[in-house]
């Protein structure tokens, strides 16, 4: 969920800005298209949404040979990893398309499935500030861009993560009243206004958090608040606030 949430707000974000698509990737002028690359071939994120051209039906002309499309990917120098997706239309072009590694050489390219001729090269080198952003940090989420420095850093913070997990447990029991959480008594979030608008705010835009703190609210409604013994466990009474805790 949050994946999707972001991935198309900030997608759109950065085609409808202008940020996205260059008019420099296109051979001649750029298509008015409705359908989108990622509908015809897997590609990167930043490509999803790339206008799919159409190939120039002419009459006599057979369909080029994959020989003929790989020569014109190494024309181009497209990283070798890349995948052919065949034209599914008599309009339809061949796609190459490749996301490796590093995020420097992806590319996006369609051609004329009957001319051979590439009607749009889209690399990295082409993408917008935000589309070389949002390619490298998915890069290097992945532990791809740099190797195994990447993994072994990666590994590192998730170490750390467990680190604090167990730590905090341990120094939990260690501090808690015997019968008790130990959580300090409150008055109600919704009583500081600024800390709870900031809640609000971060469950919209993280839609999962938003959704996580929704359940324990209503945990805490319909289920702490009603058992005694819960209540005492968590110091959950409505009340005045201790102010020596």
């Amino acid at each position: 969920m949050w994946s999707r949430f972001w991935g198309n707000g900030v997608q759109h974000l950065t085609t409808s800005s202008g940020a996205g698509y260059p008019p420099s990737i296109w051979i001649g002028e750029a298509p008015e298209s409705d359908v989108k690359t990622e509908e015809v071939a897997d590609v990167s994120w930043t490509a999803e949404n790339l206008p799919v051209p159409d190939s120039e039906i002419i009459s006599g002309y057979a369909q080029i040979s994959i020989d003929d499309v790989v020569q014109e990917a190494e024309r181009l120098d497209v990283h070798p990893t890349y995948n052919v997706f065949y034209p599914n239309a008599p309009e339809g072009v061949f796609t190459l398309s490749t996301f490796p590694n590093q995020a420097q050489d992806e590319a996006t390219v369609h051609i004329d499935q009957y001319t051979g001729v590439t009607i749009a090269d889209y690399q990295f080198d082409d993408y917008g500030a935000i589309g070389k952003i949002m390619a490298l940090g998915i890069t290097m989420h992945k532990g791809l861009q740099f190797g195994i420095i990447n993994q072994l850093f990666g590994l590192l913070i998730c170490l750390g993560l467990v680190g604090m997990v167990f730590s905090g447990f341990w120094l939990w029991l260690r501090r808690k009243p015997k019968g008790n959480s130990g959580a300090p008594k409150s008055d109600g979030i919704i009583r500081y206004k600024v800390p709870f608008s900031i809640l609000i705010i971060l469950g919209v835009i993280f839609p999962l958090a938003g959704i996580s703190m929704v359940i324990i609210f209503l945990m805490d409604v319909m289920i702490i608040q009603r058992i005694g013994k819960l209540r005492d466990w968590f110091n959950a009474d409505k009340g005045k606030v201790d102010k020596n805790v």
